[in-house]
Protein backbone atom coordinates (compact mmCIF):
# COMPACT_ATOMS: atom_id res chain seq x y z
CA UNK A 1 0.00 0.00 0.00
CA UNK A 2 2.94 2.56 0.70
CA UNK A 3 4.64 1.78 -2.45
CA UNK A 4 1.34 2.17 -4.68
CA UNK A 5 0.23 5.89 -2.33
CA UNK A 6 3.96 7.03 -3.10
CA UNK A 7 4.00 6.35 -6.88
CA UNK A 8 0.60 8.09 -6.74
CA UNK A 9 2.38 10.84 -5.13
CA UNK A 10 5.11 11.15 -7.50
CA UNK A 11 2.70 10.66 -10.91
CA UNK A 12 1.72 14.33 -9.70
CA UNK A 13 -1.69 15.08 -10.59
CA UNK A 14 -3.71 13.26 -12.85
CA UNK A 15 -6.98 14.12 -14.83
CA UNK A 16 -10.26 12.40 -14.68
CA UNK A 17 -13.67 12.80 -15.61
CA UNK A 18 -17.05 11.82 -13.33
CA UNK A 19 -20.46 11.93 -14.12
CA UNK A 20 -19.50 13.18 -17.45
CA UNK A 21 -17.79 16.56 -16.13
CA UNK A 22 -14.15 16.92 -16.43
CA UNK A 23 -12.33 17.29 -13.25
CA UNK A 24 -9.00 17.91 -12.02
CA UNK A 25 -7.77 15.46 -9.41
CA UNK A 26 -4.54 17.13 -7.11
CA UNK A 27 -2.15 14.97 -5.40
CA UNK A 28 -3.57 15.43 -2.27
CA UNK A 29 -6.87 13.67 -3.35
CA UNK A 30 -9.04 17.27 -3.91
CA UNK A 31 -11.16 17.52 -7.10
CA UNK A 32 -11.26 20.79 -8.87
CA UNK A 33 -13.43 22.17 -11.16
CA UNK A 34 -12.02 22.90 -15.03
CA UNK A 35 -12.93 26.66 -14.52
CA UNK A 36 -11.19 26.89 -11.29
CA UNK A 37 -8.15 24.64 -12.25
CA UNK A 38 -7.94 26.70 -15.38
CA UNK A 39 -7.68 29.55 -13.81
CA UNK A 40 -5.13 28.66 -10.85
CA UNK A 41 -2.64 27.67 -13.67
CA UNK A 42 -3.39 30.69 -16.22
CA UNK A 43 -2.63 33.01 -12.59
CA UNK A 44 0.71 30.90 -11.91
CA UNK A 45 1.84 31.52 -15.21
CA UNK A 46 1.00 35.48 -14.85
CA UNK A 47 2.83 35.63 -12.04
CA UNK A 48 5.52 34.45 -13.35
CA UNK A 49 5.35 36.41 -16.56
CA UNK A 50 5.30 40.28 -14.25
CA UNK A 51 8.37 39.02 -13.24
CA UNK A 52 10.19 38.77 -16.07
CA UNK A 53 9.44 42.33 -17.05
CA UNK A 54 10.67 43.29 -13.48
CA UNK A 55 13.99 41.84 -13.39
CA UNK A 56 17.27 42.62 -15.46
CA UNK A 57 18.64 39.94 -14.19
CA UNK A 58 21.78 39.86 -16.83
CA UNK A 59 22.87 43.31 -16.09
CA UNK A 60 23.48 42.32 -12.34
CA UNK A 61 25.01 38.45 -12.89
CA UNK A 62 28.36 38.92 -10.33
CA UNK A 63 30.80 35.40 -10.35
CA UNK A 64 30.47 33.95 -6.92
CA UNK A 65 27.00 35.49 -6.26
CA UNK A 66 24.88 33.76 -8.71
CA UNK A 67 22.43 32.07 -6.54
CA UNK A 68 21.42 35.68 -5.17
CA UNK A 69 20.69 36.59 -8.97
CA UNK A 70 17.02 38.36 -9.87
CA UNK A 71 16.92 35.38 -12.10
CA UNK A 72 16.09 33.38 -9.17
CA UNK A 73 12.79 35.23 -8.31
CA UNK A 74 10.41 33.44 -10.19
CA UNK A 75 10.66 30.91 -13.06
CA UNK A 76 11.71 31.53 -16.65
CA UNK A 77 10.48 30.42 -20.26
CA UNK A 78 12.90 28.52 -22.46
CA UNK A 79 14.24 31.53 -24.29
CA UNK A 80 15.29 33.00 -20.80
CA UNK A 81 16.91 29.86 -19.49
CA UNK A 82 19.01 29.48 -22.18
CA UNK A 83 19.93 33.51 -21.93
CA UNK A 84 21.16 33.06 -18.92
CA UNK A 85 23.01 29.87 -18.89
CA UNK A 86 24.78 31.20 -22.07
CA UNK A 87 25.40 34.67 -19.87
CA UNK A 88 27.42 32.08 -17.34
CA UNK A 89 29.49 30.32 -20.18
CA UNK A 90 30.29 33.57 -21.16
CA UNK A 91 31.20 34.77 -17.95
CA UNK A 92 32.95 31.55 -17.33
CA UNK A 93 34.29 30.62 -21.14
CA UNK A 94 37.18 28.00 -19.13
CA UNK A 95 34.70 26.34 -16.74
CA UNK A 96 31.26 26.16 -18.74
CA UNK A 97 30.67 24.99 -22.13
CA UNK A 98 27.48 24.64 -24.03
CA UNK A 99 26.74 21.03 -26.35
CA UNK A 100 23.81 19.72 -28.14
CA UNK A 101 22.62 16.61 -27.56
CA UNK A 102 19.49 16.01 -29.16
CA UNK A 103 16.85 17.38 -31.02
CA UNK A 104 13.00 17.74 -30.49
CA UNK A 105 9.48 16.57 -32.07
CA UNK A 106 9.81 20.27 -32.87
CA UNK A 107 13.47 20.87 -34.31
CA UNK A 108 14.44 22.74 -31.45
CA UNK A 109 17.92 21.93 -29.99
CA UNK A 110 18.08 19.86 -26.43
CA UNK A 111 21.34 21.47 -25.00
CA UNK A 112 23.87 20.18 -22.46
CA UNK A 113 26.01 22.52 -20.14
CA UNK A 114 29.39 20.58 -19.51
CA UNK A 115 30.93 22.30 -16.28
CA UNK A 116 34.69 21.26 -15.92
CA UNK A 117 36.86 22.72 -12.67
CA UNK A 118 40.19 22.57 -13.68
CA UNK A 119 42.02 19.61 -16.25
CA UNK A 120 39.17 17.36 -17.60
CA UNK A 121 38.22 14.61 -15.52
CA UNK A 122 37.88 10.97 -16.71
CA UNK A 123 34.57 10.57 -15.58
CA UNK A 124 31.32 12.58 -15.74
CA UNK A 125 27.86 12.70 -14.19
CA UNK A 126 24.81 14.13 -15.92
CA UNK A 127 22.07 15.65 -14.19
CA UNK A 128 18.58 16.16 -16.44
CA UNK A 129 15.18 18.30 -15.69
CA UNK A 130 12.35 19.02 -17.31
CA UNK A 131 11.26 15.65 -18.53
CA UNK A 132 7.71 16.58 -17.40
CA UNK A 133 7.18 19.53 -18.82
CA UNK A 134 4.87 21.39 -16.13
CA UNK A 135 7.29 20.53 -13.24
CA UNK A 136 8.97 24.14 -13.69
CA UNK A 137 10.77 23.84 -9.83
CA UNK A 138 13.17 20.50 -11.39
CA UNK A 139 14.50 22.75 -14.26
CA UNK A 140 15.07 25.72 -11.59
CA UNK A 141 16.92 23.48 -8.90
CA UNK A 142 18.81 22.17 -11.65
CA UNK A 143 19.81 25.67 -12.66
CA UNK A 144 19.88 26.75 -9.17
CA UNK A 145 22.91 23.52 -8.49
CA UNK A 146 25.14 24.87 -11.65
CA UNK A 147 24.74 28.13 -10.41
CA UNK A 148 25.44 27.51 -6.48
CA UNK A 149 28.60 25.45 -8.09
CA UNK A 150 30.13 27.99 -9.73
CA UNK A 151 29.96 30.40 -7.17
CA UNK A 152 31.48 27.84 -4.73
CA UNK A 153 34.69 27.81 -7.47
CA UNK A 154 34.90 31.17 -7.40
CA UNK A 155 35.12 31.46 -4.23
CA UNK A 156 37.51 28.49 -3.41
CA UNK A 157 35.20 26.33 -2.11
CA UNK A 158 35.51 22.88 -2.67
CA UNK A 159 32.65 21.39 -5.03
CA UNK A 160 31.94 17.96 -6.81
CA UNK A 161 33.18 19.56 -9.72
CA UNK A 162 36.46 18.47 -8.28
CA UNK A 163 36.36 15.31 -8.88
CA UNK A 164 34.07 14.90 -11.73
CA UNK A 165 33.33 16.77 -15.21
CA UNK A 166 29.31 18.06 -15.09
CA UNK A 167 26.76 17.92 -17.49
CA UNK A 168 23.62 19.96 -16.88
CA UNK A 169 20.96 19.72 -18.76
CA UNK A 170 18.24 22.11 -18.42
CA UNK A 171 15.04 21.29 -20.36
CA UNK A 172 14.80 18.05 -22.01
CA UNK A 173 11.07 18.03 -23.02
CA UNK A 174 11.39 21.99 -24.60
CA UNK A 175 8.95 21.22 -26.76
CA UNK A 176 6.12 20.68 -24.14
CA UNK A 177 7.73 23.23 -22.04
CA UNK A 178 7.09 26.02 -23.90
CA UNK A 179 4.00 24.70 -24.38
CA UNK A 180 3.18 25.14 -20.56
CA UNK A 181 3.72 28.63 -20.91
CA UNK A 182 1.03 29.08 -23.39
CA UNK A 183 -1.95 28.44 -22.41
CA UNK A 184 -1.48 24.68 -20.99
CA UNK A 185 0.36 24.95 -17.57
CA UNK A 186 -0.66 21.31 -16.82
CA UNK A 187 1.14 19.74 -19.77
CA UNK A 188 3.44 16.84 -19.11
CA UNK A 189 3.99 15.10 -22.46
CA UNK A 190 6.05 15.95 -25.23
CA UNK A 191 4.72 18.11 -28.08
CA UNK A 192 3.85 14.34 -30.07
CA UNK A 193 1.99 13.47 -27.10
CA UNK A 194 4.95 10.76 -25.65
CA UNK A 195 5.77 10.66 -21.97
CA UNK A 196 9.45 10.88 -22.49
CA UNK A 197 10.83 9.56 -19.12
CA UNK A 198 8.89 5.92 -20.52
CA UNK A 199 10.31 6.21 -23.87
CA UNK A 200 13.13 3.77 -23.17
CA UNK A 201 14.06 0.43 -23.41
CA UNK A 202 14.18 -2.10 -20.96
CA UNK A 203 10.81 -3.59 -19.76
CA UNK A 204 9.30 -1.72 -21.89
CA UNK A 205 7.75 -5.18 -23.78
CA UNK A 206 5.57 -5.52 -20.52
CA UNK A 207 3.95 -1.67 -20.27
CA UNK A 208 0.54 -2.01 -20.53
CA UNK A 209 -0.67 -0.44 -23.50
CA UNK A 210 -2.29 2.49 -23.24
CA UNK A 211 -3.70 5.05 -26.16
CA UNK A 212 -1.97 8.48 -26.74
CA UNK A 213 -4.51 10.37 -25.38
CA UNK A 214 -3.29 8.77 -21.82
CA UNK A 215 -1.12 11.28 -19.64
CA UNK A 216 1.57 8.55 -19.60
CA UNK A 217 1.20 7.19 -23.20
CA UNK A 218 4.83 5.46 -23.67
CA UNK A 219 4.83 6.05 -27.41
CA UNK A 220 4.67 3.58 -29.97
CA UNK A 221 8.32 1.88 -29.32
CA UNK A 222 11.44 2.71 -27.09
CA UNK A 223 13.35 5.41 -28.24
CA UNK A 224 10.52 6.34 -30.94
CA UNK A 225 10.90 9.86 -30.33
CA UNK A 226 13.45 12.48 -31.38
CA UNK A 227 13.96 13.53 -28.04
CA UNK A 228 15.19 9.93 -26.50
CA UNK A 229 16.94 8.81 -29.31
CA UNK A 230 19.35 11.73 -29.07
CA UNK A 231 19.89 11.47 -25.91
CA UNK A 232 20.51 7.98 -26.53
CA UNK A 233 23.41 8.13 -29.00
CA UNK A 234 24.91 10.93 -27.22
CA UNK A 235 25.50 8.46 -24.14
CA UNK A 236 26.57 6.11 -26.18
CA UNK A 237 29.13 8.24 -27.96
CA UNK A 238 30.25 10.02 -24.01
CA UNK A 239 29.75 6.11 -22.17
CA UNK A 240 33.71 5.87 -21.21
CA UNK A 241 33.08 9.19 -19.31
CA UNK A 242 29.83 8.80 -17.93
CA UNK A 243 29.96 7.68 -14.41
CA UNK A 244 26.14 8.63 -13.18
CA UNK A 245 23.30 9.62 -13.93
CA UNK A 246 19.83 12.25 -12.16
CA UNK A 247 16.94 12.41 -13.01
CA UNK A 248 14.98 15.31 -11.70
CA UNK A 249 11.26 14.95 -11.58
CA UNK A 250 8.69 16.03 -9.09
CA UNK A 251 6.53 16.01 -6.65
CA UNK A 252 6.89 14.23 -3.20
CA UNK A 253 10.48 14.28 -1.95
CA UNK A 254 11.43 10.80 -3.31
CA UNK A 255 14.75 9.59 -4.24
CA UNK A 256 14.00 6.25 -6.36
CA UNK A 257 16.32 4.03 -7.21
CA UNK A 258 16.38 0.66 -9.48
CA UNK A 259 14.90 -2.10 -8.20
CA UNK A 260 17.74 -4.59 -9.14
CA UNK A 261 17.42 -8.73 -8.90
CA UNK A 262 21.13 -9.31 -8.35
CA UNK A 263 21.96 -8.92 -4.46
CA UNK A 264 25.10 -6.49 -5.16
CA UNK A 265 23.77 -4.34 -6.92
CA UNK A 266 20.65 -4.17 -4.79
CA UNK A 267 22.41 -3.18 -1.97
CA UNK A 268 24.65 -0.54 -3.49
CA UNK A 269 22.04 0.90 -4.51
CA UNK A 270 19.53 0.66 -1.41
CA UNK A 271 23.09 2.36 -0.11
CA UNK A 272 23.13 5.38 -2.60
CA UNK A 273 19.35 6.04 -2.32
CA UNK A 274 19.74 6.13 1.34
CA UNK A 275 22.47 7.97 1.31
CA UNK A 276 21.15 10.94 -0.49
CA UNK A 277 17.83 11.07 0.76
CA UNK A 278 19.01 11.58 4.31
CA UNK A 279 21.06 14.47 3.26
CA UNK A 280 17.95 16.44 2.19
CA UNK A 281 15.41 14.09 4.65
CA UNK A 282 13.89 12.76 1.17
CA UNK A 283 12.29 9.73 1.20
CA UNK A 284 14.26 6.56 -0.47
CA UNK A 285 12.41 3.66 -2.50
CA UNK A 286 13.05 1.50 -5.24
CA UNK A 287 11.61 2.10 -8.14
CA UNK A 288 7.57 0.53 -7.82
CA UNK A 289 7.36 -2.24 -10.18
CA UNK A 290 4.17 -0.84 -11.53
CA UNK A 291 2.94 -1.52 -15.23
CA UNK A 292 3.69 2.92 -15.23
CA UNK A 293 7.17 2.28 -13.96
CA UNK A 294 8.46 -0.10 -16.87
CA UNK A 295 10.55 1.99 -19.83
CA UNK A 296 11.85 4.62 -17.36
CA UNK A 297 15.22 5.82 -17.70
CA UNK A 298 16.82 3.79 -14.71
CA UNK A 299 15.72 0.61 -15.85
CA UNK A 300 17.42 1.68 -19.57
CA UNK A 301 20.67 3.28 -17.92
CA UNK A 302 21.49 0.93 -15.71
CA UNK A 303 21.37 -2.47 -17.60
CA UNK A 304 23.05 -0.90 -20.67
CA UNK A 305 26.01 1.01 -19.24
CA UNK A 306 26.46 -0.27 -15.63
CA UNK A 307 26.37 2.84 -13.96
CA UNK A 308 24.78 4.36 -11.04
CA UNK A 309 21.42 6.26 -11.40
CA UNK A 310 18.78 7.62 -9.36
CA UNK A 311 15.28 9.36 -9.91
CA UNK A 312 14.88 12.45 -7.55
CA UNK A 313 11.35 13.59 -7.36
CA UNK A 314 11.90 17.26 -5.84
CA UNK A 315 9.95 18.13 -2.89
CA UNK A 316 6.49 19.51 -3.03
CA UNK A 317 2.79 18.63 -3.24
CA UNK A 318 1.86 19.99 -6.49
CA UNK A 319 3.90 20.45 -9.66
CA UNK A 320 2.57 24.14 -9.83
CA UNK A 321 5.05 25.33 -7.26
CA UNK A 322 5.49 29.13 -5.72
CA UNK A 323 8.29 30.81 -7.21
CA UNK A 324 9.15 31.83 -3.48
CA UNK A 325 10.22 28.14 -2.78
CA UNK A 326 12.73 27.74 -6.15
CA UNK A 327 15.56 28.88 -3.71
CA UNK A 328 14.40 26.64 -0.91
CA UNK A 329 14.15 23.58 -3.15
CA UNK A 330 17.07 24.08 -4.80
CA UNK A 331 19.39 24.48 -2.13
CA UNK A 332 17.59 21.01 -1.54
CA UNK A 333 19.23 19.48 -5.10
CA UNK A 334 22.41 21.32 -4.56
CA UNK A 335 23.44 18.94 -1.40
CA UNK A 336 21.60 15.76 -3.02
CA UNK A 337 23.27 16.52 -6.25
CA UNK A 338 26.68 16.74 -4.11
CA UNK A 339 25.74 13.72 -1.88
CA UNK A 340 25.48 11.69 -5.27
CA UNK A 341 28.79 12.60 -6.47
CA UNK A 342 30.22 11.44 -3.06
CA UNK A 343 28.26 8.27 -3.27
CA UNK A 344 29.37 7.34 -6.75
CA UNK A 345 32.95 6.73 -6.31
CA UNK A 346 31.86 3.97 -3.28
CA UNK A 347 28.91 2.80 -5.39
CA UNK A 348 32.39 1.81 -8.16
CA UNK A 349 33.87 0.12 -5.15
CA UNK A 350 36.85 3.88 -5.78
CA UNK A 351 36.50 4.87 -2.18
CA UNK A 352 35.31 2.52 0.84
CA UNK A 353 32.33 3.59 2.89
Amino acid sequence: MKTIAILALALSTAAVAVGGTALIQGTNGEDRTNAAEVQRLQDDIDINRNCHHANEYLETLTAGQYTSSKFYNCFRPSDQIYEYVDALAEQNPTLLKREPISISFHGKNIYAYKLTRGPSKNNSLVFQSLVHAREWITGSSNLFTLSSILDDIANNIPTVADKFNLYFVPIVNIDGYDLSWTGHRHQLKSANKVDLSLNWPGNYSKHEPLDETAEHYPGKSPLSEQETTGISNWIRDKQSELAGWVDLLSTGGLVLYPNETDTTSKGKFKRLGENVAVEVNYTAQETPLLNISFGTFPYYFYPAYRKPVLTIHVAGLDFVAPASTIRIRGKEIVKALTKFGDEVSIFEGRESC
